[in-house]
Formats: C-alpha cells, structure tokens, sequence
C-alpha cells in the first residue's frame, strides 16, 4: 500500500552528534560550570564568616543569611546543571 503523506525518514548517526557535542562539552561547558560552582562556593563560604564575623549586628546578619541563600541555590544550580548534561550526554552515546 502506499502513503498519501510521504514520510521522511532521516538517518540520524548519534555517534557523529556525540563526536562533535562532546569535545564541546568537556572543553566548554564543564569548566563554565565549575566555576560558577567555585564562585557560589565562595559567595557561601563569605557569608558564613560574615555570619560568625558580625553575628551582632542585625543588618550585617540579614546580609550574610542573604549570602548563604544565594550560595546555596547557586551551588544547587550548577549541580542539576551538571546532572542535566550528564544525563542527556550519556543517553545520546548509548543511542
């Protein structure tokens, strides 16, 4: 029987897609997100000193509570970036 809508059927190599997206990532990606991990690390780490630094001061402490926030979702941010590449990276290579 035939088809009165033709349907194209691509062939799609996965192992070529992987070839170029790969090096992409291990060479771009991965180091973006290491430093931004580093950096919400950091942005973590200066409001726990300020935290103990200042813990008086109640302004000082909005700011810090502040730091530690913004640190913490950062740090979860690049994490479930990281985790997101990994898995749609391993599922293209094992296509």
């Amino acid at each position: 029987m035939f088809s009165l809508v033709p349907i194209a059927h691509a062939a799609v190599d996965m192992t070529q897609f992987s070839n170029v997206v790969g090096p992409i990532i291990s060479t771009i990606v991965n180091p973006i997100i290491w430093l931004m991990f580093a950096v919400a690390t950091v942005v973590f780490v200066y409001g726990v000193l300020q935290m103990v630094i200042k813990g008086n001061d109640p302004e000082a402490r909005k700011t810090s509570q502040s730091s530690i926030l913004y640190g913490i979702i950062g740090m979860f941010i690049m994490l479930s970036a990281w985790g997101i590449i990994y898995l749609i990276s391993n599922t293209v290579k094992g296509i």
